[in-house]
C-alpha cells in the first residue's frame, strides 16, 4: 500500500505529548508519575518515561556519529535501524526538550502493555495464562500430536507432515516472554539462539525469583509449534528450529514494550528467521493506547517494523487481539498490509467471542485468517510434564505460524506475500463471515490454487452452443510429491453443489470434454477438484450460470397460438444443439399426435436427418401437435412438443363438435407476448352456441357467445378461433383477456370453460395466473 510520511504519521501524536508535558501544574501532587498516567504508560520510574525518537534519515546518519548519543536527553533503551528511530528514558521535566534534538521528525510514547491489557491465554479468566496443569495420558490421545489431534486434523496439518514438512531448517522467532526449555515434549529440540531483551543477556530461561507462572505463556505458544513428544504433544512444525526472544518485563507476565518489540523482531531476522510469531498485540496501554484511527498500518511503530520485516521475507504472524467482539478492536501489528493477523475460532467453527475484528482504519478486512484458538493443550512453563488447556488468539496465530514454516520448506523461494496468498487460497470460509480458516494440505501441495478457465462454446448472454462442451482448467503449481493428480469435474444444479447433475474424471491433464450431455432447460454450475496422489483435493471456485437449452428446437408449425396447413402431408423440421462424440450425435424420433387424447398418429423412429415429411396424409379439421425426441448414444432423451396446435383444413365440415384446450395456458404468458388466451372449437352442424367462464363453484363470470348485448347466437359449421385478430362477428367473441362481464379483472386461479352446441357439453380448465 502506499504509504504517507512518517512526519504525518507522528505529528498528532507529538502535539499531544508536548500538550500533555506542558500544563501539569507543579505543587500540587501531580509529579513525574501522574505524567505517565496522562500519556497512558503505565507505571514506570518515577524519574523517567520512555519514548520514541523517529529521525529524518540525514538525522539518523548523523546521531550514528561518535559521541551523539551522549546528546540525547535520556538513557536509550532502543536503537532501530529498520524505524531510524531511539527509544529512550526521559527525565520527565525534560520531555519537552526531545523535538528540539536535531533531526527529529516525530515523537510519540513507548506503548507499553500494562498486565491485563496484554494479549492473554485467557481473556474472560483469572490474571494467569492457563488454569492448573495436568499430567496427559497418552491413551487418551492422538497417538502423534496427542490432545492437539483434533486441532492439526481440522488444519489438515498431517498430510503434510505425511509427505514428510515437519519445518525442517526452517527458523522461527518468537517474541514473548520468558520460555521453559526443560519440558518433555520441548527437550529434543532446544532452541537455535534466544536473547532477553528485558534483562539484556542470553537467557529468556525464568528466575527463581520470577512469579510462577512467568513462562507459561511462552512455553505454551512455542509448545504448539515445535512440539515433539508423540501421544503427549506434537506441534505443527516439529522440525523447525527455534529462535526466543524475550521481551516482556517488569516481572509481569502479561507485560510488553513495544521498542523491545521492534529490538527483538530485528535481532529475529538477523538470525535467520522466516516466520515470527508475536505472542502481544499492542492497542490499549494503561488508561491510553492507540485510537481506531491510528490503526491504519503506518502508525504503529510495531506495524511499520513488520512490514520492514516483510520487505526482507520474514513473515510476521499476529494474533489480532483478544479485544472482541466489537468491530474495530484489532491490535498492532495486525493491522499491518504485510502481516498475517490471525483471528480464533471455537470448536464449532464459530469466531470466538473475544477475538478482535476489523477493519483498520483504511477500510482493510482483519482478521486476515482464523484458526482454533479455544481449549488448546499446551506445555506449561511451571514443571516438566504439565499439559494445560488455554485460549486466545496468539495460540491460533501460533499455529498459523507453525503451518506457515511447512510451506516455507516446501517453497523456500517465496516470500511472506505468496505464504498468505497460499494460506488465504485455501481456506475454508466462516459461515457468514468473510473469513476463513486455511486448510494447510491443499495450500502446500496446491499452492496457486486451482482456477476453472471461461468455456469457449457458450454464447455472451452465458447460452451453450454444445450440449458437450469441453470445460478447461488452470492448476499453475502442483507440488511434485502431489502427482499424479486426478481431476473431478462437477456439474451442478445449484452454486453449492447440493443436486450434482454430472461428473467425470481424468488424470494429468488440465482439459476434458464432458462425456454425456448437459440436461436441457437447466440453469447449471461447474467446479473442477484436483486430488493429490495422497487424497488431498482442492476445488476450483464454482463458474456459472450457464443456460443449457433445450436439445431441439422445433422450425415450423411451432405457432403457440395455433397453425392452419392446407398440406396434409406436411414436412416437419428442427434443428438440434451441437453434440459431440462419444454421446452424439443424435437419432431422432417423431410423432404426431391427437391435440384432444395425444394419441400418436404416426411416428417415425431412427432418424438421422433433422427433417420428416409424413408418408400418411393427415385427416382435416382436426388439431394435432408434434413432437421430437432426440436420443443420445448414452441413452438420455429430451422430448420437444409444438407451442401451439396445428389443423390440415379442407372444404368439408368437421366430424365432431370440439372443444380445444385453451392456448397459452396459463396465461397471460409474456414470454410468447400473449396477455389473452384464445379459444378454438369446431362445429359439426348449424347449432345454438354458448361460450362462457365460470369459476370453480359454477358462478358465471364471463359471456363469450353471445357476446353480452346480444341475443341467441347460431352458427354454421366450421372451424371457429383460427383467425387472427377480433372476429368479424361482434356477438363472437373466442379469447378470454381475464376480466368478468363488467370489466373488472378478475382474481389469479383456476376458471372453466363451457361450450354448449348441439347437444353436445365440453368443458376445458382455464389458468388465469397474471
Amino acid at each position: 500500500m502506499t504509504r504517507r510520511s512518517r512526519t504525518q504519521g507522528f505529528f498528532l501524536a507529538s502535539v499531544a505529548l508536548f500538550l500533555a508535558s506542558a500544563f501539569i501544574p507543579s505543587g500540587t501532587g501531580t509529579g513525574p508519575r501522574d505524567v505517565s498516567r496522562l500519556l497512558g504508560l503505565g507505571s514506570v520510574a518515577p524519574d523517567s518515561l520512555p519514548y520514541w525518537l523517529f529521525f529524518s534519515e540525514s538525522g539518523w546518519a548523523e546521531v550514528q556519529r561518535p559521541g551523539r548519543l551522549e546528546e540525547i536527553p535520556g538513557r536509550v533503551r532502543v536503537k532501530s535501524q529498520w524505524l531510524t528511530a531511539l527509544s529512550v528514558d526521559v527525565p520527565a521535566d525534560r520531555v519537552s526538550h526531545l523535538g528540539r534534538v536535531p533531526g527529529v521528525e516525530g515523537v510519540r510514547p513507548v506503548g507499553r502493555l500494562r498486565g491485563s491489557a496484554a494479549v492473554r491465554g485467557l481473556p474472560s479468566g483469572r490474571r494467569g495464562t492457563a488454569p492448573p496443569p495436568y499430567v496427559m495420558a497418552p491413551v487418551q490421545a492422538d497417538t502423534t500430536y496427542g490432545q492437539l489431534g483434533t486441532i492439526m486434523d481440522r488444519l489438515e496439518i498431517p498430510p503434510v507432515h505425511g509427505l514428510g514438512f515437519l519445518g525442517t531448517g526452517t527458523r522461527i522467532g518468537i517474541l514473548d516472554g520468558h520460555f521453559f526449555s526443560g519440558h518433555a515434549v520441548l527437550r529434543g529440540a532446544p532452541p537455535l539462539a534466544v536473547r532477553d531483551f528485558v534483562e539484556e543477556d542470553a537467557s529468556v530461561e525464568p528466575r527463581p525469583e520470577d512469579p510462577e507462572g512467568s513462562a507459561d505463556h511462552g512455553t505454551g505458544l512455542w509448545s504448539i509449534i515445535s512440539a515433539d513428544l508423540p501421544g503427549f504433544l506434537t506441534g505443527a512444525a516439529p522440525g523447525s528450529q527455534l529462535l526466543l526472544a524475550r521481551i516482556r518485563s517488569d516481572d509481569d507476565p502479561l507485560t510488553a514494550d513495544e521498542d523491545r518489540w521492534v529490538a527483538g523482531l530485528e535481532w529475529l531476522e538477523s538470525q535467520g528467521a522466516r516466520v515470527v510469531l508475536s505472542g502481544v498485540a499492542f492497542r490499549n496501554f494503561g488508561e491510553g493506547g492507540y485510537t481506531a484511527e491510528e490503526l491504519d498500518g503506518d502508525v504503529a511503530p510495531a506495524t511499520t517494523a513488520a512490514d520492514e520485516a516483510a520487505r526482507r521475507g520474514v513473515l510476521v504472524v499476529a494474533p489480532v487481539g483478544n479485544g472482541g467482539p466489537a468491530q474495530g478492536t484489532l491490535g498492532s501489528p495486525a493491522d499491518g498490509d504485510s502481516v498475517l493477523a490471525v483471528g480464533s475460532i471455537n470448536t464449532s467453527g464459530i469466531l470466538s467471542a473475544f477475538s478482535a475484528r476489523g477493519p483498520t482504519s483504511d477500510g482493510r478486512p482483519k482478521p486476515d485468517l482464523v484458526a482454533p484458538g479455544e481449549e488448546i493443550p499446551v506445555a506449561t512453563g511451571s514443571n516438566d510434564n504439565g499439559i494445560a488447556e488455554t485460549q486466545g488468539t496468539e495460540f491460533a496465530a501460533a499455529l498459523l505460524a507453525g503451518a506457515a514454516a511447512l510451506f516455507v520448506e516446501a517453497y523456500p523461494e517465496r516470500g511472506p506475500v505468496g505464504i498468505v496468498r497460499a494460506l488465504e487460497l485455501s481456506v475454508v470460509q466462516l459461515a457468514g463471515s468473510s473469513v476463513g480458516m486455511p486448510r494447510v494440505a491443499p495450500a502446500v501441495l496446491f499452492p496457486d490454487g486451482v482456477a476453472a478457465l471461461p468455456l469457449q462454446e457458450v454464447t455472451p448472454e452465458g447460452r451453450v452452443t454444445s450440449l458437450a462442451p469441453q470445460f478447461r482448467w488452470n492448476v499453475p503449481t502442483t507440488h511434485p510429491l502431489g502427482l499424479p493428480v486426478t481431476f473431478h469435474l462437477e456439474i451442478a444444479g445449484d452454486s453449492l453443489f447440493q443436486e450434482v447433475l454430472l461428473s467425470d474424471s481424468v488424470v494429468g491433464t488440465f482439459a476434458r470434454r464432458l462425456q454425456e450431455a448437459l440436461p436441457p432447460r437447466r440453469e447449471v454450475y461447474w467446479r473442477l477438484e484436483a486430488r493429490s496422489i495422497q487424497g488431498v483435493s482442492r476445488f476450483s471456485a464454482p463458474s456459472g450460470p450457464i443456460q443449457v437449452p433445450a436439445w431441439v428446437s422445433l422450425d415450423v408449425l411451432n405457432d403457440p397460438r395455433g397453425t392452419e396447413i392446407a398440406e396434409p402431408q406436411p414436412d416437419f423440421r428442427w434443428t438440434s444443439v451441437d453434440l459431440p462424440g462419444p454421446s452424439g450425435p443424435f437419432t431422432f424420433e417423431l410423432q404426431v399426435a391427437s391435440d384432444r387424447d395425444g394419441e400418436v398418429i404416426q411416428s417415425y423412429s431412427g432418424l438421422q436427418d433433422e427433417h420428416q415429411r409424413l408418408e400418411e396424409p393427415l385427416p382435416f379439421n382436426i388439431p394435432f401437435r408434434w413432437s421430437v425426441i432426440a436420443e443420445t448414444r448414452t441413452g438420455a432423451v429430451d422430448t420437444v412438443t409444438s407451442a401451439g396446435p396445428f389443423v390440415v383444413t379442407g372444404g368439408e365440415n368437421p366430424p365432431v363438435t370440439i372443444l380445444y384446450q385453451n392456448f397459452p395456458n396459463p396465461f397471460p404468458n409474456q414470454e410468447v407476448g400473449a396477455s389473452e388466451t384464445r379459444i378454438w372449437f369446431d362445429l359439426a352442424e348449424h347449432s345454438r352456441v354458448e361460450l362462457a367462464v365460470y369459476d370453480m363453484r359454477g358462478r358465471l363470470v364471463r359471456t363469450l357467445i353471445p357476446a353480452r348485448g346480444c341475443g341467441p347466437t347460431e352458427l354454421p359449421p366450421g372451424l371457429y378461433g383460427r383467425e387472427e385478430g377480433p372476429t368479424p362477428d361482434p356477438c363472437t367473441t373466442l379469447s378470454w383477456n381475464g376480466r368478468d362481464d363488467g370489466g373488472r379483472r378478475v382474481a389469479p386461479g383456476v376458471y372453466l370453460l363451457r361450450l354448449q352446441a348441439g347437444g353436445v357439453v365440453e368443458v376445458r380448465r382455464v389458468v388465469f395466473w397474471p
